[in-house]
């Protein structure tokens, strides 16, 4: 069985949490002795508290249940989140009495809340729910490449960028007020989560009614995740259409663009720090997303990413010709993607485009507008 990106990404949190538990347990038992009892206490103590709490990070943080609390504000989010740490914490130590035949201990509630190790756990609790508190805010990747400084010192990297941002948002947000517009946009966001973490996105950057993902080129070039996202957003939105209907009166529609290239990644700032991608290829995103806007089109792509991946097959493509980029010698050669169909469960699978569709050293120079004459009409797949 074929584990998706997203489960594979839930094991890993879910692991580090154990191991968080398992030496937490052991570092604390030699206050009670270095016996292989003591020691085997403190270890399964220190399981049975974070169980819960790593079942409650990774598998139910996504259900209906923790999608609610994720939504309330922040010092709601963090008080549910301490009570769900709190429980998980009186379970583990009262289960572990019971256990080791602590009489004392296993008594109820009093037994254990009398012991200094509470206390303990409790400072233990807070911790980490500050740290997933932290990691939601930066983000997953981002939170371990601060640590680890990856990024302390600039370095070049290949990277897919994907600018994505809602049609007629201007015309939405004067209908429903700017409150409900944010709201709106929020809830935007948290929809496109799931599908951005399921393709290997990493968020890069909200620009107001844009959203930035950036994906390796190694890891796009295995799973073409930057044209699975769209059609996994295709589906979620499909799926929860009717409640932006009933609660804002419109369904959110978007436009994409799609290009890949060498950037500048490296930590800016000093009193407030992020890491940031600087380069032609950041650029050359935007000018599309211009582009698309200009002309209609719902999402657009570079050949030269095109030719780099697999494209998922079926994917409906049309060569738009190329368009003068300012600042850059060569013109860009685009083509338009069609809607995708929806697909809750992922992606077809994929095929590589045929040798005489995809872009070459032969492509077409037209310009736009010649393009377009050519295609006109014409939303076929090219494998």
């Amino acid at each position: 069985m074929t584990l998706t990106h997203r489960e594979r990404f839930r094991i890993r949190i879910f692991l580090v949490i154990l191991a968080i538990g398992l030496i937490d347990g052991f570092l604390y038992s030699f206050n009670y002795g270095a016996d292989l009892h003591t020691q085997l206490r403190g270890i399964t103590t220190g399981l049975l508290v974070v169980v819960p709490i790593g079942l409650w990070e990774t598998w139910l943080s996504t259900a209906a249940i923790g999608r609610f609390v994720r939504r309330q504000r922040a010092a709601v989010t963090v008080l549910i989140s301490s009570g769900i740490y709190l429980t998980s914490i009186l379970f583990g130590l009262h289960t572990g009495a019971v256990l080791f035949d602590d009489a004392d201990k296993a008594k109820g509630l009093l037994g254990v809340i009398s012991d200094e190790s509470f206390a303990f756990a409790i400072a233990i609790s807070l911790l980490m729910n500050l740290i997933f508190q932290i990691r939601r805010i930066l983000g997953p990747d981002v939170m371990v490449q601060f640590l680890t400084g990856r990024y302390h010192h600039p370095r070049e990297e290949e990277r897919v960028i994907l600018f994505l941002d809602i049609r007629g948002s201007t015309a939405i947000a004067e209908q429903i007020g700017a409150l409900r517009f944010l709201d709106f946009l929020n809830r935007f966001y948290a929809d496109l989560s799931e599908p951005i973490l399921e393709t290997g996105g990493q968020i890069y950057r909200y620009v107001g009614d844009e959203i930035i993902v950036t994906w390796p080129m190694e890891r796009a070039a295995r799973n073409a995740g930057c044209f699975r996202l769209l059609q996994l957003a295709e589906a979620v939105i499909a799926q929860y259409a009717a409640h932006y209907e009933r609660t804002y009166g419109t369904v959110p529609a978007w436009r994409a663009a799609l290009h890949c290239g060498r950037v500048a990644v490296g930590e800016l700032g000093d009193i407030r720090q992020e890491i940031v991608l600087i380069g032609d290829a950041v650029n050359v995103t935007a000018r599309l997303v211009d582009h698309a806007r200009a002309t209609g089109e719902a999402a657009v792509a570079s050949a030269d990413l095109v030719r780099r991946l697999q494209i998922p097959s079926p994917t409906p493509m049309r060569r738009l010709g190329t368009i003068d980029i300012r600042g850059r010698r060569e013109p860009l050669e685009v083509y338009g993607l069609g809607a995708l169909p929806p697909n809750r469960s992922g992606m077809a699978a994929a095929g590589a485009a045929s040798a005489t569709d995809r872009p070459g050293a032969t492509a077409a120079s037209s310009r736009p507008s010649a393009a377009a004459a050519d295609v006109a009409g014409s939303s076929q797949p090219i494998a």
